[in-house]
């Protein structure tokens, strides 16, 4: 199972629509409990549309279409941190310092996720962790430029 499907089956309340007649400015939409899908995207932006629409799943309330408030951009800013976390998780970046990525793209490329989806991830960690332990092995550092650092113990 790829992380597409891996995402989309820990979520079995909701019902996952692929649907080529959405808009092009449009990669996904969440309405009671169904996620629709734009076809026209990449893999990389579907993993990143798909954790997105499952973060306004669980945190989102009411209609966020229009932006034209503090609280329904807040909502938004929300569910894309969720969806960067579920997309990458702190186990994913010690995975790209082990297959020996040192760029935001390369690890970007080697997760199947987008650049922009890959800087939420760290972004979000950064603001909530200075460090994070991972298998105690490894300690995630994040800095303020938006890089990470990976340490392993021996």
């Amino acid at each position: 199972m790829d992380k597409i499907e891996e995402l989309m089956s820990a979520y079995p309340a909701l019902t996952f629509i692929f649907d080529s007649h959405m808009p092009d400015g449009h990669k996904g939409l969440y309405i009671n409990d169904h996620i629709y899908l734009n076809t026209r995207q990449t893999r990389e932006e579907l993993l990143g549309t798909i954790a997105e629409e499952i973060g306004h799943y669980l945190t989102s309330s009411g209609d966020i279409s229009v932006l034209d408030t503090n609280e329904k951009r807040k909502q938004e800013r929300r569910a894309r941190d969720i969806g960067a976390i579920l997309a990458v998780s702190p186990v994913d970046i010690v995975d790209c310092f082990n297959g020996g990525c040192k760029t935001i793209l390369e690890c970007a490329a080697y997760l199947g996720v987008t650049k922009e989806v890959f800087e939420d991830a760290v972004s979000y960690y950064a603001t909530k962790f200075d460090t994070i332990t991972v298998k105690d092995k490894y300690t995630i550092r994040f800095y303020e430029n938006g890089s990470v650092g990976v340490l392993k113990k021996f």
